[in-house]
Formats: C-alpha cells, sequence, structure tokens
C-alpha cells in the first residue's frame, strides 16, 4: 500500500510530480541522478503493485545507464536458484512467455509480469547482468521458525548471519507485524511470533545485501541498482544496514513518492531521495 499521512509524525510540503526530492534539506533537486551515479550502489524502492512506481524505476535506470555504462540490475523478485535463467534471458536466448515459464513467476512472486518486464526488457536490450537477490521463500521459513544458528549452511542457502536490527527497525517491524496474519493488536512485542517475523525480515534483507556486495566485489567498477520494496530500505534500516555490516556504505536510496500525500521530515530521512509520482490510482502522467 501507499504511504499514508497518518503514518507521518512531522509533515513538510507536497511534491510535486516529475521532480526529485531531497528530504534533508527539503528542496527539489536538479541534479539528483548525477548525485545518485556517484555511488556503489543505488537502491530503487516501490510498491509492489504501482504502475508509475516501476516507470519511474525505468526512467531512473535509463539516464543512470547513460552515466554509468557499467551496471549490473538486481531484483528482490527473483531467488538464487533462477539465476541461470536470468542469465540467459539478459543474453537473449529466451522470449517473455519462456522466461516468465521458467522463473515460474506466478509462484516466486505473483504479481502481473506487465509491470516488471518492461525493466527486465531494457536489461536484456543492454545486455546488463541480472542478478537474483532473493531466497527461496521455504527456506526464509525455515531461518525464522529455526534461527540462524540452529539452520545448517546449505539449508539457508549460505547466507550468512545478519547484522542485528535496530531499535527503530524493530519498532516499524512490530507496526507491519500488527497488521500480519502472524500478529494482531494484541501481540507482544517479546512473542515468539514477532521475533520469528524479525527473523524472516533480517534474513531477508541480509540476503539481499549478500548478493549486491558479491556484486562490488566482483566488478568494483560497476553501478549496483536494486529494485525491491521500499520497506526494505527506508530509513537507511533493511537491506542499507545489512550492507554497512558488510563494510559497504557508499549508497544511495531513492523512493516514489506520491503527490498527494505529505513528505516526511525524519532523521534519518525516509531515503536520500524522493520523487514525485500521480496518486494511487490517477492516470498516468509523463516522466519529466
Amino acid at each position: 500500500m501507499r504511504p499514508t499521512p497518518v503514518q507521518l509524525q512531522i509533515t513538510a510540503k507536497h511534491l510535486t510530480i516529475g521532480a526529485w526530492f531531497d528530504p534533508r534539506r527539503s528542496e527539489e533537486l536538479k541534479d539528483a541522478i548525477a548525485m545518485l551515479e556517484t555511488h556503489n550502489v543505488v537502491l530503487l524502492g516501490e510498491t509492489h503493485n504501482e504502475p508509475d512506481d516501476h516507470r519511474w524505476q525505468l526512467h531512473t535506470i535509463e539516464t543512470l545507464l547513460s552515466l554509468r555504462p557499467e551496471m549490473v540490475l538486481g531484483f528482490e523478485m527473483f531467488p538464487r536458484r533462477v539465476q541461470p535463467v536470468l542469465d540467459r534471458w539478459s543474453r537473449g536466448e529466451l522470449n517473455e512467455t519462456a522466461f516468465l515459464d521458467e522463473v515460474d513467476w506466478p509462484r516466486i512472486w505473483g504479481f502481473d509480469p506487465q509491470l516488471y518486464l518492461p525493466l527486465f526488457s531494457f536489461a536484456r536490450k543492454h545486455r546488463l547482468p541480472m542478478v537474483a537477490l532473493n531466497v527461496d521463500r521455504e527456506t526464509n521459513r525455515r531461518v525464522a521458525i529455526q534461527g540462524p544458528a540452529a539452520t545448517p549452511q546449505v539449508d539457508r542457502e549460505d547466507v550468512g548471519d545478519p547484522a542485528p536490527a535496530s531499535p527503530r527497525y524493530r519498532e516499524r517491524l512490530f507496526e507491519w507485524f500488527k497488521r500480519h496474519p502472524a500478529g494482531g493488536e494484541s501481540a507482544a512485542v517479546n512473542s515468539a511470533r514477532f521475533e520469528s517475523f524479525v527473523r524472516a525480515q533480517l534474513f531477508w534483507d541480509c540476503a539481499m545485501a549478500e548478493a549486491i556486495a558479491r556484486v562490488c566485489r566482483d566488478r568494483p567498477r560497476a553501478l549496483a541498482v536494486g529494485i525491491m520494496g521500499r520497506g526494505h530500505i527506508e530509513y537507511g534500516d533493511g537491506v542499507p544496514h545489512q550492507l554497512a555490516a558488510m563494510g559497504i556504505d557508499n549508497i544511495a536510496t531513492a523512493l516514489p513518492w506520491p503527490v498527494d500525500t505529505d513528505c516526511p521530515r525524519h532523521n534519518p530521512p525516509i531515503a536520500d531521495l524522493l520523487f514525485g509520482v500521480a496518486p494511487a490510482g490517477d492516470c498516468e502522467l509523463p516522466l519529466q
């Protein structure tokens, strides 16, 4: 779901559609792409079922590629086991139907593939490597129940131990947990179910961070761009936090932000940059 004003504690002005915004300075930016391209890692968040979010991601990647022609695209949508399929797609060896069939799209993700195919097609057109950032859901579920220490490496897809969650992140996770089927308004913060929920989220964040860190290690000149849900990058928690624990801190985060919603003013900011998009359900407007 889109962020709503009731989730915000301190508000500033609304954003302008098609414009970049710096939440630290509370001002629009004209050179946002030039700022993004100076980093080793750029994380672009999304609300999975919002078409304008994906249009913004594609527009941003297109512009970044003109400045950083060596680029690797990482996607939350894919578990590691389908990496060979992504490699074949990027080399132009599969058509769309075969690609979606071989990754088993309805099972691994399930959102409308038309939201993502323009991104995938852009990678194939420019022969950009695509990296599967995720693990299988069953792997995450197993670690959430057993805990990382009690789960053999082979059963956790060789993902390491996540860095602990900050108190701020735990508070946000608890708010999500209360809306989750496993939680509920009466769930206690120290409940076993909540701790399992935290372990699942941290393991998920860590798995994606490790995949991005591997790109940074293997291709140090490349710009690693991560496409993932906004909850994995907000306020520098999630994936940025795990990357920092791995010694990778030259990271920029960006989010699409609906122009009918006040821009939050928090410290740290919700992201390094925001981009104004149409309100949910409105007609698509051209990016500028």
